[in-house]
């Protein structure tokens, strides 16, 4: 296990926030970075984590962001790949072993998240229920908790709840302790070709045994929940389409608030101005989510708040 840490980083805490990417990333994931580096009253760590090392910004050093990197190279010949997949893709697989003894619990993050308010350090105190790992659901089960993923429906499993890979909270102990790194290399052996990457990898170990956490945590901006958003008020909020904020196409969908944080660092024009949507995409989007509020609302409300984890079986 190959594992390097920014020469001179102090460690503060036992829990870290790592947004998780490679060299071409870099630049996105040091937005949310500069964020939870900024929290008031931090009581955890901040790095970012990928699979090599990476010299970071003078800025991000000095807001006292570290960087990590971790390969799992016994893993990584048991993986999948192609010229699509990378394998900061596993960031969170690799971390979790790479950090324990170190760091007891992480919350690792993509890095196409913002982050809106909230305590990461009460999160990641919370009662995992002795689970490995901690997550948000998937948002294809938002609205219909008991709908089979596809992964599990090309294993010929029953359906078990699923989780967006995200944002995901790891006790790094029961990781060790359940055996996780054997369990995950022994699953992409047998399985994940053809099936998926990292998410499909944790999904398929776990197989529903994870805690859940508020989708307040994970908020899954599309067009099917952007609406409720402003009165969700998320914590994190996920970009996990093809409109990121920081790309042109997102104008119109993503609002300029979020675009605005990425104009120095993405070459998009017009990040800081104001765009309409398009008038028949808002009309069937607003039909979507009238059409879905029931469920979601039953969903949201099975939360006392964001701090709380529930057994999502």
């Amino acid at each position: 296990m190959a594992v390097a840490m920014t020469p001179g980083f102090a460690q503060t805490s036992d829990r870290a926030v790592i947004v998780a990417c490679d060299a071409n990333y870099l630049p996105y994931a040091g937005v949310v970075a500069r964020q939870f580096a900024a929290a008031p009253g931090r009581d955890f760590d901040v790095l970012i984590g990928g699979p090599e090392p990476l010299d970071l910004p003078a800025d991000l050093r000095a807001a006292g962001i570290g960087h990590v990197a971790a390969r799992d190279e016994a893993l990584i010949e048991a993986l999948p790949t192609d010229a699509r997949r990378s394998v900061a893709t596993y960031m969170e697989i690799f971390l979790a072993r790479a950090l324990a003894g170190r760091w007891r619990r992480i919350l690792v993050l993509d890095a196409d998240i913002l982050f809106e308010r909230g305590d990461p350090g009460r999160l990641m105190a919370a009662d995992m229920r002795g689970r490995a790992v901690a997550a948000v659901r998937d948002n294809r089960q938002w609205r219909q908790p008991r709908k089979k993923a596809p992964e599990f429906k090309a294993l010929g499993w029953p359906a078990a709840p699923y989780f967006n890979a995200g944002v995901v909270m790891i006790d790094t102990d029961a990781w060790a302790a359940q055996d996780m790194p054997a369990r995950c290399a022994a699953f992409a052996r047998q399985h994940l070709a053809g099936l998926g990457r990292d998410q499909a990898l944790v999904n398929g170990v776990l197989h529903g045994d994870w805690t859940e956490i508020s989708p307040l945590w994970n908020w899954q901006f599309t067009w099917a929940s952007a609406h409720l958003t402003a009165m969700a008020d998320p914590c994190l909020v996920h970009f996990i389409g093809p409109e990121k904020p920081w790309l042109a196409r997102s104008a119109g969908i993503v609002p300029m608030r979020w675009r605005s944080l990425y104009a120095d660092v993405s070459d998009a024009p017009d990040l800081a101005a104001r765009h309409w949507p398009d008038r028949r995409r808002l009309a069937r989007v607003l039909l979507r989510q009238w059409r879905a509020s029931g469920a979601m609302l039953d969903y949201l409300g099975r939360f006392a708040d964001e701090y709380t984890l529930l057994d999502p079986r």
